[in-house]
């Protein structure tokens, strides 16, 4: 068995050689620090981070119970035993109060001594066994509440049942102000050591001394981490997740970051985990560089995530134009629903959910007048069986499909060369994606995928490009490098200079030395 590290702090140095004494004849015990007064115990306490100290409480610079106050902060655990002359007894109710396990009379015999050091062994690996008990406890009721978040994550037709079975591993979690979700990914492959500083950053630094609890786990080649607030206000997800993801990407560490809202009940998780995964689909391919929160994506929630194939949504794929996958999905959809064998109303209303927001798609793409379109009108909508209204969606949705596939390239084309063109006329001042999607007539989320799907990268990526051949063509023209910065539309020259580096793989100054050679 590994020795207990021991520190002796007096100041009658009689009292100190004959403890030493004793102290070198016990196997179980290693004295590492000796001194003679109070600042210079907690110094040598400190410094070898014993497991028993034993100490005088009157002693010059700061007294042993001050001293015992103060090395507790850091070292909880050690074990205290301190020595008391006859007129001090007033001090032992407050050494107790500190957790002081023993307090020797003066003059110290041996056998007292030894028999407070016996009860300092004792208590000490009764703590330590105690410490080791519940972290094992609390490490397996964290290992199952992790399982069974994954599999509701995983299954939602079981979703009751599973959050049932957490709670009866954490029943505080029902008590939980507010919950979200993350879905990180690395952008490239990563060192285990880049993926421990992540973990890191996006966990015990993020939440800081909030009271939060953090479960996590894997999905393919991805981290979900789920995150239930017990703070009056509501946790600052958002701003804190983008504190820590900046972080990251200064360290090298460059990763995608999808957010879900933050729900107000435990029982909302799975929804904040479909709301993740769809967060991290649109910032997988916008490529996005900063936090994608759920609210920057517009999604229908009415269709099960289950049903989406190879994790991709109806939403994702009708805007990335891939048409027959997304009829695969909505048939599936349809399918779905027949089998639920839904009350008529409901089953009206979610075929109606579906048309609308597949109509709204549509509308993203600018394209208003589609003969056969008319799905708002229901005439007889409600006077179809089960079969027929099934048929009647099946139809219209195909009509959306078809129109979509058949006239937009056109459409699409022209968008983006005027997206392009408005670029690279005003790519001197702050152009945002809001204020280019409304010069081409488009929402800014499809305008965003309909250019890396046309341009293969993102418009961000492009206006970079833009800015950056300008630049250069600039400074070939003999301006300086300042006045080159605001020219092409940056105004802050340090992040200005990290972008041209990126981009040429030279720095502003050997640009400029090879334009001399």
């Amino acid at each position: 068995m590994e020795k207990l590290k021991v520190v002796l702090i007096d100041d009658e140095r009689i009292v100190l050689n004959g403890i030493r004494t004793i102290l070198k004849k016990e196997a179980d015990l290693d004295l590492v620090g000796i001194a003679d007064n109070g600042v210079e115990g907690l110094r040598v306490i400190l410094d070898e981070k014993p497991e028993i100290v034993l100490t005088d409480i009157r002693m010059p610079g700061m007294s042993g119970l001050e001293m015992i106050r103060k090395a507790r902060e850091v070292l909880p655990d050690t074990v205290y035993i301190i020595f008391s002359g006859y007129n001090e007894f007033c001090y032992v109710k407050e050494a107790l109060g500190l957790g002081v396990i023993d307090y020797l009379e003066k003059p110290i015999t041996i056998e007292k001594l030894r028999g407070a050091l016996d009860k300092g062994i004792q208590i000490y690996h009764y703590r330590q066994n105690y410490v080791r008990m519940t972290q094992s406890m609390k490490k397996v009721e964290k290992t199952y509440v992790e399982q069974a978040l994954r599999e509701v994550y995983e299954q939602s037709w079981d979703e009751k049942r599973l959050l049932g079975r957490i709670l009866e591993q954490n029943a505080e979690l029902e008590y939980a102000t507010s919950a979200c979700v993350m879905k990180v990914a690395c952008k490239k492959t990563q060192s285990i050591d880049d993926y421990r500083r992540m973990i890191q950053q996006l966990t015990f630094e993020l939440i800081q001394e909030y009271h939060i609890e953090i479960y996590s786990f894997s999905e393919y080649e991805s981290l979900v981490l789920v995150y239930f607030s017990y703070e009056k206000k509501t946790f600052p997800f958002r701003e804190e997740a983008e504190r820590g993801h900046q972080k990251l990407k200064e360290e090298g560490i460059d990763c995608y970051v999808g957010l879900s809202r933050i729900h107000a009940s435990f029982y909302e998780i799975r929804s904040a985990f479909v709301e993740a995964d769809d967060a991290m689909r649109y910032a997988r391919y916008l490529e996005a560089s900063d936090v994608v929160g759920i609210d920057e994506v517009e999604y229908v929630t009415s269709i099960p995530r289950d049903l989406n194939k190879d994790q991709n949504s109806i939403g994702f794929n009708f805007r990335t134009g891939q048409y027959t996958l997304c009829r695969e999905q909505i048939g599936e959809y349809l399918s779905y629903l027949k089998k639920m064998d839904l009350i008529p109303e409901l089953l009206q209303q979610k075929c109606l959910e579906l048309l609308f927001y597949l109509k709204r798609l549509l509308d993203e793409m600018d394209k208003t007048q589609q003969s056969g379109l008319d799905i708002v009108d229901l005439s007889d909508f409600r006077a179809l069986s089960q079969e027929e209204l099934i048929g009647w969606v099946r139809g219209k949705t195909d009509l959306i499909l078809e129109s979509a596939a058949d006239e937009g390239e056109e459409e699409k084309n022209k968008a983006i060369q005027s997206a392009k063109d408005y670029i690279e006329q005003h790519f001197q001042g702050g152009i945002t994606l809001d204020a280019l999607a409304l010069q081409v007539h488009m929402s800014p989320t499809y305008l965003s995928m309909l250019f890396k799907r046309e341009e293969g990268i993102t418009y961000i990526r492009y206006l970079t490009r833009v800015r950056m051949e300008k630049a250069m063509e600039y400074l070939r023209q003999g301006y300086k490098a300042k006045q080159v910065c605001e020219m092409v539309g940056y105004y802050d020259y340090k992040h200005f200079s990290t972008q041209f580096k990126s981009y040429t793989g030279m720095t502003l100054d050997a640009f400029k030395k090879n334009l001399k050679s």
